[in-house]
Formats: structure tokens, C-alpha cells, sequence
């Protein structure tokens, strides 16, 4: 008798991608991929951030082994997981989530900040206002009067949909993210991958440029925060930190159930057997995870060339392994950006000489890139 597993994904390439990879592990594993949970079901596996408290909830009414459902609501929630972080005795950023124009006159931080919504991640969301950077609480609401969107935005925020939720203000820190990340699996956590993000400004607003990550580091601050969240019962997960660093101290901004999109990238391309051991640690298969990056620095490269409706092709150049090969963005899936950009990883023991190197290939990418194929538009 065969063993299976669910899989329940998103509609983006990132999200169908896990889905792939996690089939493909399942079936290196031995165990079948089904729609729906049975007596033979093994787990129930999200393939995105806005499925896994549906996935927890499945497993549980299935009695199959998962995550708490709601350790898994609270961690895709910032303000849920800021106020978790809180009561485990770890600092927050200044955050508050407006609902009234009092609420912005009234706001006692007095630094710049991000305006980005309570669910999801990355950097987009559909509102002329999400994951712009503000002087102050105060600019905010000024560009909202200048804009004519003060009276869309708070009618928003006082009905905002379940997919995203309500947005909200948080204090910005002008520093680079700091990632690590780990597999939880029954009754053990293993820390896979430390690295650094650093954000661009683009037409995008923020948009993550570089990203250098491999082995993990065993002093990483972050440890504690992801340990925190699975005292609370976030088992059986992959998690994916990043926090800022402000006057010496980490501080935690965001928390994925799923592996890092740009790590994802160099998996996949770099050919390495994660998925399988994921999965195998997760579902307590195995009592390890049999896993490690194949050197001590995989630098990432994203070059944030102007978004253009269609397909593009790149040529990368010699010394280096494209993770993108054909540059696609459909501006009627704005949110669908990752292929949107060309990106591409070296690697080596040095991050210095990987990011000298990854620097030298970008400068030409650009010029590189040559018209293709149209996206056809949904009528």
C-alpha cells in the first residue's frame, strides 16, 4: 500500500513551482500525489504562504500529523506574528494598522515608514499605496490627500478582503534583510540557510537585487524567533525569516511557510535534492535532514531592467548559472513577477568574490536582452 500526500498550492509560478518540486520529491520518495486526503495521506504540504492554515485545518479534521492551524494563521499574519514574537519576549517594530484619518493624525511614531499588507509577501500588492516608503506617518497621509486616495484607502482598511487584509504602517529600517531559514519537522528543527537580501527601489517600489545565502549560520539571532514559533506548535513547516537590524538588535519583519523564492531559483537550477529532503524531514520519514549547499556562498543577482509586456531572451554569458531563462512578464498578472527579471547565481567560498563576479555579468545582461514573443492578453 502506497503512502500519499496533498499538495495545495497558488496561482503564481512560484507557488506552481513548489507544487512541481514537491511532486517530484513525493514521487523520489515513494508516495503518490492525491487531490484530496485519505487513510493513506502522510501530510498535507502548503505550496504557498496563503494556503497553509487551510492546510493545517485540512490535516487536522483528516487526523493526519500538522502544524497547529492556529500556529500556521498566526505565523502568514504580520500583526498576528508581530504581537506572537511580543509575548515570546522579543521586540517589534512600531506598527499600527489605520483604520480611521484619526489614526494617522494620532500616530505616535515619528520615523519613516512602509505601508505593506497584513498577508502575503514579497512586494506587490494592487493598491497605488502598498510598499511605498514615507518620511513619516504623517507624509504618508499627506500623499494620500495629494493623491486623491485618502477616502479609497481608509474604505479599504475598513473592509479589506481575507486574501491580503488590511495594511499596514510599520516603522521602515533602511538596512539590508537578514534571512535564515529551517525545516521543522515532528519533533526537531533544522537550520538549512543563513544570507542577506538587499532591496532596490523600482517602478515596483521595493524589490529584492541581491540576495547571497548558503550555509547556515549556527549563531544566527533569528534561530530563537523561528524556535519560538514552534513551542506554539508550528510543526512539520519550512520557515523562511527575515528580520532588520536596528541599533544592534534583530527585529523580525517577515515570516514564509515556504522556501525563499530566490534560494528556490538556485535549487532548482543548481539541481539540489532539497525538496526531497524536506519533505522526508517533515513527514518524519527521516531523523535528518539530507541537505547542505553545495559551497559556503551562492550569490544571486536580480538586474531590475523596466518591466515590459512580453518575453525576452538574455544571453548570461559564460561564469555564471542563469535562473531565469526567458525574461516573461504579463502586465494583466502584475503580481506574477517571477520571471520578470533576469537573474542568475555564482558561486564560491567568498561572498566578496561572488559578488565581484555576479557584478561584472550584470553590467552586461542588460544589453543582452532582445525582444520575443508577446504575451497574449486575456480578452
Amino acid at each position: 500500500m502506497r503512502h500519499n500526500v496533498v499538495l495545495l498550492g497558488a496561482d503564481g509560478r512560484e507557488s506552481k513551482a513548489k507544487v512541481r518540486h514537491y511532486a517530484a520529491a513525493a514521487a523520489t520518495l515513494g508516495l503518490d500525489v492525491v487531490d484530496y486526503p485519505d487513510a493513506r495521506t502522510l501530510g498535507i504540504v502548503s505550496c504557498s504562504d496563503f494556503r497553509a492554515a487551510e492546510a493545517s485545518w485540512l490535516a487536522q479534521a483528516h487526523g493526519i500529523p500538522s502544524a497547529d492551524p492556529l500556529a500556521a494563521t498566526i505565523a502568514t499574519s504580520k500583526s498576528l506574528v508581530y504581537q506572537a514574537m511580543q509575548r515570546a519576549g522579543f521586540d517589534s517594530l512600531w506598527f499600527c494598522i489605520p483604520r480611521r484619518d484619526e489614526d494617522l493624525l494620532r500616530a505616535s511614531h515619528r520615523g519613516a515608514v512602509i505601508v505593506k499588507p497584513d498577508r502575503g509577501s514579497g512586494s506587490f500588492a494592487e493598491h497605488p499605496w502598498a510598499y511605498r516608503i514615507f518620511d513619516s506617518v504623517s507624509a504618508f497621509r499627506e500623499t494620500l490627500i495629494e493623491e486623491d486616495l485618502l477616502e479609497a484607502f481608509l474604505a479599504y482598511q475598513n473592509d479589506p478582503p481575507l486574501h491580503h487584509g488590511a495594511y499596514l504602517v510599520m516603522e521602515f529600517v533602511d538596512s539590508h534583510l537578514s534571512t535564515t531559514a529551517a525545516v521543522v519537522g515532528p519533533q526537531d528543527i533544522v537550520f538549512y540557510e543563513s544570507g542577506t537580501v538587499e532591496m532596490a527601489h523600482s517602478a515596483w517600489r521595493l524589490k529584492g537585487a541581491w540576495n547571497t545565502l548558503g550555509w547556515p549560520d549556527p549563531a544566527h539571532p533569528a534561530r530563537a524567533f523561528v524556535e519560538a514559533l514552534a513551542h506554539q506548535g508550528l510543526t512539520r513547516s519550512v520557515v523562511y525569516v527575515q528580520s532588520v537590524e536596528k541599533n544592534g538588535r534583530l527585529y523580525p519583519i517577515d515570516f514564509n511557510l515556504r522556501p525563499s523564492t530566490m534560494g528556490d531559483y538556485a535549487i532548482d537550477a543548481l539541481g539540489l535534492p532539497f525538496y526531497e529532503a524536506a519533505l522526508a524531514f517533515q513527514l518524519g520519514l527521516s531523523a535528518r535532514l539530507e541537505f547542505q549547499w553545495p559551497q559556503r556562498c551562492i550569490a544571486i543577482r536580480r538586474v531590475l531592467v523596466p518591466l515590459v509586456h512580453g518575453e525576452r531572451s538574455v544571453d548570461y554569458g559564460p561564469d555564471c548559472v542563469p535562473l531565469v531563462h526567458a525574461v516573461h512578464y504579463d502586465d494583466s498578472r502584475p503580481y506574477d513577477v517571477g520571471d520578470a527579471w533576469p537573474m542568475f547565481a555564482v558561486t564560491g567560498d567568498s561572498v566578496e568574490a561572488c559578488r565581484a563576479r555576479a557584478e561584472a555579468i550584470a553590467q552586461a545582461v542588460t544589453a543582452s536582452l532582445t525582444p520575443g514573443a508577446p504575451v497574449e492578453r486575456p480578452r
